[in-house]
């Protein structure tokens, strides 16, 4: 493990704070260049949504914005500096608990027809009050095993009530459950209703990783986008020969490994 009295040189920061500040601009950079393809298909400007550090978005970006929560969570473990920490900072940045919220279900009847991505599922918590989500992909006749994902809104402090994922499994009580579906239930879906079981401290996950800003890179900077492939991301690529090298290059960190890139390794063994 990295421990704060270790320094890369004398007048350099510790690793932990290398690797929070590594993590935050690989966040960053990569939301920023993702965004600004995204911002461009967008409708008009809504005057009614909040301002983001002065910026005003030009539609819901809640959800999006709270991937910062799980930056936060992350740099509190690390803070930390125990090996327990480490641990649940790594699960933290792979698994996330802050963005794109989503519940996975098993059905105890199969679905009696397609349902599209998109499609409004309702459902209820622990006190019986309702839970709106969406089919979170295209699901055939007969599915029986279904991801939900939770609706979300325009203010921010509350954009959505689900956040699970890894935040658990630090102990600090960081999850929030109150807007998850209940443990067993029903859910109705196009009029008809599927009772189902799933375990909500274990079943809700996140869609949205700091780690996915990196291994999700590839299809949306170098093979699957508009002028694909990015020229900076394609210099990167062919500097380091992978394409989630900011991936690798945290989890190494993370792990006191060595990182295995074409250029520009780095063995963190030394400071573990």
């Amino acid at each position: 493990r990295i421990h704060s009295s270790t320094f890369l040189f004398s007048n350099t920061p510790s690793l932990p704070i290398l690797t929070m500040v590594l993590v935050k601009s690989i966040a960053v950079a990569l939301m920023a260049a993702q965004a600004t393809a995204t911002l461009r298909a967008t409708t008009p400007r809504r005057l009614s949504l909040e301002d983001i550090a002065g910026y005003q978005p030009g539609s819901q970006v809640t959800d999006h914005a709270a991937i910062d929560l799980d930056q936060a969570a992350f740099e509190s473990q690390l803070a930390l500096q125990t090996e327990e920490s480490f641990d649940f900072a790594k699960e933290i940045y792979l698994q996330g608990g802050h963005s794109k919220s989503y519940a996975e279900v098993t059905l105890s009847k199969p679905l009696v027809g397609n349902i599209g991505k998109g499609t409004e599922i309702l459902g209820m918590n622990e006190k019986g009050k309702q839970v709106v989500g969406k089919a979170y992909d295209d699901y055939a006749s007969g599915s029986t095993n279904i991801k939900v994902q939770y609706k979300t809104t325009d203010v921010q402090s509350s954009y959505v009530e689900c956040r699970v994922g890894a935040l658990p499994l630090a102990g600090a009580d960081l999850e929030k459950t109150v807007g998850c579906f209940a443990a067993s239930s029903s859910l109705t879906i196009d009029g008809t209703d599927y009772p189902y079981t799933y375990n909500p401290l274990v079943d809700n996950n996140n869609g949205r990783t700091i780690a996915g800003f990196s291994t999700g890179a590839r299809g949306k900077m170098y093979d699957d986008c508009p002028g694909c492939p990015y020229v900076d991301y394609e210099n990167f690529y062919n500097y380091y020969g992978a394409f989630d090298y900011a991936n690798q290059w945290v989890l190494s960190a993370l792990d006191g490994t060595s990182t295995n890139f074409k250029n520009g390794n780095a063995d963190f063994s030394k400071y573990s």
